[in-house]
C-alpha cells in the first residue's frame, strides 16, 4: 500500500526504529500541542468575549457539531484519496482558519456568531480532513504493534495536555490572540513534518475499479451492521464521551463563573493529563495481560464513582485527584478497544468505519458543552454533575449485559477470537 523506504523496512521492528512512523509521531505530537493549548483556551476566550455560561456552552455546541458534519465526508475521502495528501491540506486549512482568528480578536469583531462560524469551520475540515491521519496507522506500523502504538499516542497526547493547560492559561493572560496562534503554528508543524514522509498511503490497491459513494457508504454500514460487538463498544463509547467530557466542561465552566483564574483551572488539565500519561504507560502492559472486555468497563466504572464524587469535592486539590481518576484508566480503555477494531477492519475501510463509529460518539459527545452550560444556568453543578455521572453509569450496565463484548481476550488471542467468531480479520 506504500511507497518509499521506510514505508519497506522490517514489519517487527521496533516503533522507535521506524523511520516513517516517527515522522508521522512527529507531526501528530506538533499539532497537538498547538491543538491542545488552542482547545483549552477557546472557550475561555468564547467566556471573556461573551460573558455567558449558556452562550459560551452553545458555541461549544456549534463546533461540536462542525466535527459532526465533517466525519462522513472524511471518511469517504480517506478510504479514496491518498492518505498523506489529504493530513497535508488538513494542516494548511488549520493555519488558515486559526489565522482568521487572530485576525477577528485583534480586530475587536469577536463575538458570538463570528466565533461560532470560525470554531464550526476549523472542526469541520478537521474531521473531514484529518481523519486520514489515524487511517494511515495500519499501513506504517505492524498489526501486532497496534495497541502499543495507540498507547503511544494517549502518553504523547496527555504529556501535551499536562503543558497545555497551565501554557494556554499563561498565554490567554498575556494576550487574547497568543493560544489561537500557537494553534496555527501547530498546523505548520503538521505540515512540515508530513512533507519529510517518504509513503504514499493510497487506500486501495493502484487499478483498483472506481466506486460510488452511495456504494462505500452502504458497503461500511453492511460491514458494521454483521458485527453486533461494534455496536456495544459505540454505545459504552458513547456513554463515556458524553459522561466525561460532561463532567470536565462543567468543573470548568463552574469554576471560571466563580472567577478562578485561567491558569489555575489549567493545573487541573494537567492532572488529567499526568494521569493519562502514567494510564499510557501502563496501557500496552493491561492490554497484554487484561481481557479487553474487562478494560472496555472497568474504567467507565471508576469514572462514574468519579462523577458522583465531584459534587462534593471540597477544594481544588480533590478535584484534581478526581481527574486524575478519570484518566487512569482512559489509556488503556482506549488501546484495547481501539487496538481491536483497527485489527479487524480492512486497510480500504478504516476511513469510512472509523468515521461511521465516530459520528454517534462524538455526535452525542457535542451536546455535552451545551447542556453543561444550560444545566449549570438553570440546575446548577450538583444535579449537572450528576447527570453526567448517570450516563456514566448507563454506560456500564450496558457494558456487563453486552455478553461479546464482556468477552474479548487479551490482545494476544485477538487474532484467533475474531476468526472464531466470524469477525472480519487483517488482509
Amino acid at each position: 500500500m506504500t511507497d518509499g523506504d521506510d514505508a519497506h523496512a522490517p514489519r517487527h521492528a521496533p516503533l522507535h526504529r521506524n523511520g516513517e512512523y516517527l515522522r508521522w509521531l512527529l507531526g501528530d505530537l506538533l499539532l497537538d500541542i498547538g491543538t491542545g493549548i488552542g482547545a483549552f483556551a477557546f472557550p475561555l476566550i468564547t467566556f471573556m468575549v461573551t460573558q455567558s455560561l449558556g452562550t459560551t456552552g452553545l458555541v461549544a455546541l456549534v463546533q461540536g457539531l462542525g466535527a459532526v458534519v465533517g466525519l462522513i465526508p472524511g471518511g469517504l475521502l480517506a478510504d479514496r484519496i491518498e492518505r498523506r495528501r489529504l493530513r497535508l491540506l488538513a494542516g494548511i486549512t488549520g493555519a488558515v482558519v486559526q489565522l482568521a482568528l487572530v485576525v477577528v480578536l485583534l480586530g475587536g469583531w469577536a463575538g458570538p456568531v463570528l466565533l461560532a462560524s470560525l470554531a464550526f469551520l476549523d472542526r469541520l475540515r478537521e474531521t473531514a480532513l484529518g481523519s486520514a491521519s489515524n487511517a494511515m496507522l495500519k499501513q506504517i506500523v505492524p498489526v501486532t504493534q497496534l495497541p502499543r502504538a495507540v498507547s503511544v499516542n494517549q502518553g504523547r497526547e496527555a504529556a501535551v495536555e499536562m503543558a497545555s493547560g497551565p501554557v494556554g492559561g499563561a498565554l490567554l493572560g498575556l494576550s487574547i490572540v497568543f493560544p489561537p496562534l500557537v494553534h496555527l503554528l501547530g498546523n505548520v508543524g503538521s505540515v512540515l513534518a508530513t512533507l519529510s514522509m517518504r509513503g504514499r498511503y493510497r487506500p486501495r490497491a493502484e487499478g483498483s475499479p472506481p466506486t460510488k459513494v452511495v456504494d462505500d457508504l452502504r458497503e461500511a454500514l453492511a460491514w458494521i451492521r454483521t458485527q453486533p460487538i461494534r455496536l456495544q463498544m459505540l454505545a459504552v463509547s458513547s456513554a463515556v464521551n458524553l459522561g466525561a467530557n460532561g463532567l470536565l466542561f462543567t468543573v470548568m465552566l463552574d469554576l471560571a463563573d466563580q472567577g478562578v483564574s485561567a491558569s489555575r483551572i489549567g493545573l487541573l488539565n494537567t492532572a488529567l493529563a499526568a494521569s493519562i500519561l502514567l494510564g499510557a504507560f501502563l496501557a500496552p502492559r493491561l492490554v497484554d495481560t487484561v481481557a479487553t472486555g474487562v478494560l472496555a468497563i472497568a474504567p467507565v466504572a471508576l469514572m462514574t464513582l468519579v462523577g458522583v464524587l465531584l459534587p462534593v469535592a471540597p477544594s481544588m486539590v480533590w478535584i484534581a485527584l478526581c481527574y486524575t481518576a478519570i484518566g487512569i484508566g482512559l489509556p488503556a480503555f482506549n488501546a484495547s478497544g481501539q487496538g481491536f477494531f483497527t485489527h479487524i477492519t480492512p486497510v480500504a475501510m478504516q476511513g469510512r468505519i472509523s468515521s461511521l463509529m465516530r459520528l454517534v460518539s462524538l455526535g452525542v459527545m457535542t451536546f455535552a458543552p451545551a447542556l453543561a452550560g444550560w444545566g449549570l444556568e438553570v440546575a446548577g453543578s450538583t444535579t449537572t454533575l450528576l447527570l453526567f455521572a448517570a450516563v456514566l453509569a448507563l454506560g456500564v450496565v450496558i457494558g456487563l449485559l453486552a455478553r461479546d463484548l464482556r468477552r474479548l481476550p487479551v490482545s494476544s488471542r485477538w487474532e484467533r477470537h475474531a476468526r472464531e467468531r466470524g469477525y472480519s480479520v487483517p488482509e
